[in-house]
C-alpha cells in the first residue's frame, strides 16, 4: 500500500532533473546569424553497468535551417571504456537533405571493437542528397578541411541503404575539440553553400532516413556497442536517433 499525502504528492512528484554537463566543455555553434533555442531535452538510458545519457538541444537559425546538437556520453565506468559525443550536429532546412556529423572521443575501436588509446573522429554524412547536393557539400567540405591541413577519407558503408551515400571522416589522436570544432564550422558552411546553390523540394520525403536511423540503426548500434562491451538499449538509441530526425 502506498503511503503518500495529497500534499506530498503535489510538491514533491517527479522534480525536473539538472542536465549535468559542464560547460565547459561545450562547443561554440556555428556562426550564424539567428540562430535560437527552441528546445531541451534529456535521455538516458542504463543497462548492467553501462550509462549512456544524453544531453541534446535544439535550435533555429534566421534561414531556417534546425539545429540539434547533442553531448553525450556512453560509459562503463568498472571497465573504464567510454564513447563521448562532443557536439554531435544535425542539420536540415526543410526541402533539403539532411546532413549529421558525428563527433567522438573515445577509447574504443569503432571498426575493430577493441580498447585502443583515447581518438578523436568526426564522420559527416548526407543521406538523400542527390548528386549534385553532394558534389557541392563535399567540394566545399574537402576544400575547407585541406586548407586546414586535416587528413581525412570517404567510403560507403555496405550495412547502410544505397541512398545513405558516402561517410566522410576525419581522425586524430588523443581529445582534439579544435577539430570538432572546426569541422562543425566547415559543415555549416558547405550546407549553406547546398542550400544556396540547389532548389528546395517541396515534397521532400524525409521518412526513410527517419526510418532508418530510428528503427535500423538503433538495433545495430545495440550490436555494435555490445561488441565493445558496452551495453546500451535500443530504446534508449532509438529516443537519441528520433530527436535528431523528427519534427522537420
Amino acid at each position: 500500500m502506498v503511503v503518500c499525502s495529497d500534499e506530498q504528492f503535489i510538491k514533491n512528484y517527479l522534480k525536473p532533473s539538472a542536465d549535468g554537463l559542464d560547460r565547459s566543455f561545450t562547443l561554440p555553434l556555428p556562426d550564424s546569424a539567428g540562430l535560437q533555442p527552441c528546445g531541451e531535452f534529456i535521455v538516458q538510458g542504463k543497462l548492467d553497468n553501462t550509462t549512456s545519457t544524453n544531453i541534446i538541444s535544439k535550435f533555429e537559425s534566421g534561414t531556417g535551417v534546425r539545429v540539434v546538437e547533442v553531448y553525450k556520453n556512453t560509459e562503463d565506468a568498472m571497465k573504464g571504456i567510454f564513447i563521448r559525443l562532443v557536439g554531435t550536429l544535425s542539420l536540415v532546412r526543410k526541402g533539403y537533405p539532411f546532413l549529421f556529423l558525428d563527433a567522438a572521443v573515445s577509447n574504443l575501436n569503432v571498426r575493430t571493437a577493441q580498447r585502443d588509446e583515447v581518438s578523436t573522429r568526426v564522420a559527416l554524412h548526407l543521406p538523400q542528397a542527390d548528386s549534385a547536393q553532394r558534389k557541392i557539400f563535399f567540394d566545399s567540405l574537402n576544400q575547407q578541411a585541406e586548407k586546414a591541413g586535416m587528413v581525412h577519407d570517404s567510403r560507403e558503408i555496405e550495412a547502410l541503404p544505397q541512398f545513405w551515400g558516402p561517410l566522410w571522416s576525419a581522425r586524430s589522436e588523443g581529445i582534439d575539440l579544435d577539430l570538432i570544432t572546426s569541422l562543425r564550422s566547415c559543415a555549416w558552411t558547405s550546407y549553406e553553400n547546398l542550400c544556396r546553390q540547389t532548389r528546395q523540394k517541396a515534397d521532400f520525403d524525409y521518412r526513410p532516413v527517419q526510418q532508418q536511423m530510428v528503427f535500423k540503426n538503433s538495433q545495430a548500434e545495440y550490436h555494435l556497442f555490445k561488441k565493445m562491451g558496452l551495453s546500451v538499449p535500443a530504446e534508449a538509441q532509438a529516443a537519441f536517433f528520433s530527436v535528431l530526425v523528427a519534427g522537420v
